[in-house]
């Protein structure tokens, strides 16, 4: 039978990390021949080539890779042109599957065949497998906290100079209890994982790449990730936006098919960096209020307040006492996106904003609560 499922797994230098997530792949309830697992390598230099090619999988697995490091997105498109399932997995390198992992996927997927599956909120939770002495003070603080619960705590941890494995390949074989004693609930607040959930406004923000599956076509369609995306962010909601404009739904897996292997935050770089949100809008351009409010309400600032902006507008558009109020709103929120992008011709810029807030001063409307809340931030960008 045809591979029906390509998990993609990028890695740069998480050798010890993707050891474990490899290992977990070998717990599939699904049937092994029907999936296969490529790694896209970014020119690491920790032995990864080594391990992957050593490891002695049960199912079809696949190593490619670059020499040198390129970045986030082209490592995923050398995955992808490799993969011959129908769907395709994205998976982290720190990302721990459940042994239901697949199943529960191709379940989701006979229900929703041409949707996007994400992982995102449900499967948010961390567990710490390694200790790693680059953990910050916080980080290390948190560490000492929850193995002092779990009754797992060895003040030689503070001395460590290396990195020490807390759970091992067999405990993921065997499924010992040595992962759920170092699970730890995600930091993200519930009401961001509630919004991430909803799917009526931009309901591409649920693909985020630590677990997501696509059908391949569609991967294929829109040329897969922008690789001029190289530093950290932007690159998979990019990816999303433009499967939305496509008009493919977007459906969260409830149930928890994994756990992020939790490493030191600065392994991460910038959440959202100016260079990538700067592509964003090379790309898209400037008619879509959902990127354009990024510059002046982020998500990762407030994403509930994100969110209620756009069905604000959305609602303000559709009453005519209101459409007035919305459609100067969108502008405000484009004026600013193009101040943000080019940085020049401030004087013109601010008096656009000028005749804007002339125009909605007497107004009291919900939607011209937010126009005037947005024409504030606005104010300050073009300063």
């Amino acid at each position: 039978m045809a591979i029906r499922y390509s998990i993609i797994i990028p890695t740069f230098n998480r050798a010890q990390q993707l050891l474990l997530t490899l290992v977990s792949f070998e717990t599939q309830t699904y049937p092994k021949h029907l999936f296969e697992v490529i790694v896209a390598d970014d020119g690491s230099t920790d032995g990864t080539k080594a391990m992957v090619e050593g490891f002695q999988a049960s199912y079809p697995l696949i190593y490619v890779s670059h020499q040198e490091q390129r970045g986030r997105s082209a490592v995923r498109n050398l995955g992808l042109r490799h993969a011959k399932g129908l769907y395709v997995i994205f998976c982290d390198a720190d990302f721990l599957v459940l042994p239901e992992f697949i199943k529960i996927v191709s379940r989701y997927h006979r229900k929703y065949p041409k949707a996007v599956l994400s992982g995102i909120p449900y499967s948010w939770d961390d567990a710490y497998t390694h200790y790693y002495p680059d953990f910050s003070p916080e980080e290390k603080e948190h560490f000492r906290n929850r193995l002092t619960q779990s009754n797992l705590w060895n003040p030689d941890f503070e001395a460590a100079n290396e990195i020490i494995p807390l759970v091992t390949p067999e405990d993921i074989l065997y499924q010992t209890v040595a992962l759920s004693k170092l699970v730890i609930p995600t930091k993200v607040p519930p009401n961001v994982k509630k919004q991430l959930a909803k799917t009526d406004v931009a309901p591409w923000m649920l693909l985020v790449t630590r677990c997501v599956s696509i059908r391949r076509s569609q991967l294929t369609r829109i040329g897969g990730f922008n690789e001029r995306f190289v530093l950290y962010g932007l690159e998979d909601w990019d990816l999303g936006y433009r499967l939305h404009q496509l008009k493919i739904p977007f459906y969260s897996i409830k149930e928890v098919v994994g756990y992020h292997q939790e490493h030191p935050n600065y392994f991460r770089g910038n959440i959202i960096n100016t260079e990538n949100l700067k592509i964003m809008f090379e790309t898209h351009g400037f008619n879509d209020s959902s990127l354009n409010l990024f510059t002046l309400l982020p998500p990762s600032e407030d994403f509930e307040a994100y969110k209620n902006t756009l069905r604000v507008l959305r609602k303000g558009i559709r009453s005519k006492l209101t459409r007035s109020s919305a459609l100067l709103l969108k502008k405000t929120l484009k004026i600013s996106a193009k101040q943000f992008f080019q940085q020049n011709n401030t004087h013109a810029h601010k008096k656009s904003l000028r005749w804007i807030k002339k125009k909605t001063k007497n107004r009291k409307s919900r939607v011209a609560t937010v126009l005037r809340e947005m024409l504030l931030r606005s104010e300050k960008l073009v300063k």
